[in-house]
């Protein structure tokens, strides 16, 4: 047994964990963008690629990265006084019109930050940050820059960015060294949505209100704000679609239109990021991207547990069993498919060699003794040879093993079974039918010699003298 587990579980390890297939080769989407991906969200599955390991500017999409280091340091509702932070912001770049003074919360600042896209609003929150991490409330912000950029650096090694490098909280394009690829972009916008606060923020067509958000302060110098999302794909917007859920829009002269997009629809979630594509390019770009996600692919139910995948034979079983058995399947599998992948499927099952007889002309045919739950091979689903998943498969019931103390038992066993069923009254009328012939053929013996002995007793030459009758010596 030791050593059938052994072998049973090198088997086992020759084979690929679950993966899920690669895409298909789709056809080539008309994009105008020079960078451009389509991932699931909960997956992480690439659906669609161009260029998307080249390194690109992300301009304002960067701040999906800041908005996830701001709700791990800062809560929602702390209140923040703006300083001279948001001074000497460059000309022509996206403002809130903060002002020295001004109370506001981390809440609103972080709508500022994405819905407006303010740049000043993203070092505010920043400089916040790095206060309270160094416990320096006189830091200023050139010093914090540097700090939180690490933040964010750290960050995005967190979520599995590999070739991507941020030195400022927003995405204004400073130098050459704030660079990323479309892939470790959506590893961010992935991470991003999947925090429910700054997924709802993603969604926002327009906040309108005060700087503290409805909240109340002893010393507040509140503003009023009034600001509509740059999102031109939200639903109500000029070019909304009706799935899309977020997220950010970006522009610098050097990174061109960008956008990163979230859509979800009938379970799936899909993420785009799209680079340097001229407006109304990059939405039509997401919309292309979206439109082919949501038209090709689907979650598909390719196992389920306790499913009987076959029926195979069993060689030689004990009396009485029957010669095949069910094959169940143990887990349950769910994947995501392209259509033709879906259509491609091929299922495969393996069984434990030791089990398995030689020789065997009439189909799959397992050795005795089988227990019920055990283990006895392996279902492998691929598509294109590919495999995408795998599991343990077990036997449905007990299969014995055929000995002559079995033989002996199932006799016993049928004879009482039938003894007293329906099915046994011929043999119990013919039993007593024989019976009684032979009771009857005895008793007329019996009755036929008596009658003999009496006859012969009534002859006088056979009659025994009586001794009163004797004559005398």
């Amino acid at each position: 047994m030791i050593i059938r587990i052994l072998i049973f579980t090198l088997i086992l390890a020759t084979i690929p964990t679950t993966i899920y297939a690669q895409s298909p080769a789709p056809r080539h989407l008309p994009l105008d963008a020079t960078a451009a991906i389509l991932v699931e969200q909960t997956t992480g599955r690439v659906l669609y690629a161009h260029n998307a390991f080249e390194r690109r500017y992300p301009a304002s999409m960067s701040k999906m990265i800041t908005a996830l280091v701001v709700v791990e340091h800062l809560g929602l509702n702390d209140i923040i006084v703006v300083g001279p932070e948001i001074r000497n912001m460059p000309a022509g770049y996206t403002t809130n019109l903060h002002a020295e003074g001004e109370t506001i919360t981390v809440h609103v600042l972080l709508k500022a930050l994405m819905i407006r896209s303010g740049n000043e609003s993203g070092r505010t929150l920043a400089l916040e940050v790095i206060r309270r991490q160094t416990g320096r409330a006189d830091i200023t912000y050139n010093e914090a820059k540097p700090l939180f950029s690490a933040l964010l650096n750290q960050k995005a090694r967190e979520l599995g960015v590999r070739d991507t490098t941020f030195n400022n909280p927003y995405g204004l394009h400073s130098d050459t060294q704030h660079f990323t690829t479309a892939y470790d972009l959506a590893l961010v916008a992935r991470a991003y949505m999947n925090h429910p606060v700054l997924a709802e923020i993603a969604g926002m067509n327009a906040f309108e209100g005060n700087s503290l958000g409805g909240l109340t302060h002893p010393e507040a110098n509140v503003r009023q704000y009034n600001w509509v999302n740059h999102n031109r794909m939200l639903p109500g917007a000029d070019l909304g679609h009706p799935f899309v859920r977020g997220i950010k829009t970006g522009f610098t002269t050097p990174a061109g239109h960008c956008f990163a997009g979230s859509a979800y629809n009938n379970g799936l979630d899909l993420i785009t990021i799209v680079f340097n594509s001229q407006d109304p390019g990059r939405w039509q770009d997401t919309r292309m991207l979206m439109d082919f996600g949501f038209n090709n692919f689907a979650f598909r139910d390719i196992a389920h547990a306790e499913q009987t995948l076959e029926t195979v034979y069993i060689e030689n079983p004990r009396l009485g069993d029957m010669y095949t058995l069910e094959v169940v399947s143990t887990e349950s599998y769910r994947a995501l498919l392209s259509h033709a992948e879906y259509d491609a499927i091929t299922r495969v099952i393996t069984y434990d060699p030791l089990l398995l007889v030689e020789d065997s002309e009439n189909g799959t045919h397992l050795r005795t003794p089988i227990y019920a739950g055990e283990a006895i091979g392996i279902v492998t689903y691929l598509v294109d040879g590919e495999t995408i998943f795998y599991a343990p498969i077990i036997a449905a019931r007990d299969v014995h093993e055929r000995t002559f103390d079995s033989d002996m038992d199932y006799y016993i066993a049928l004879f009482f079974d039938n003894i007293f069923s329906t099915r046994a009254l011929p043999y119990w009328f013919g039993f007593f039918g024989v019976l009684f012939g032979i009771l009857g053929w005895y008793t007329a013996i019996k009755i036929h010699l008596r009658t003999k002995k009496f006859e012969r007793w009534q002859q006088p030459e056979r009659r025994r003298p009586s001794r009163y009758n004797r004559p005398p010596f």
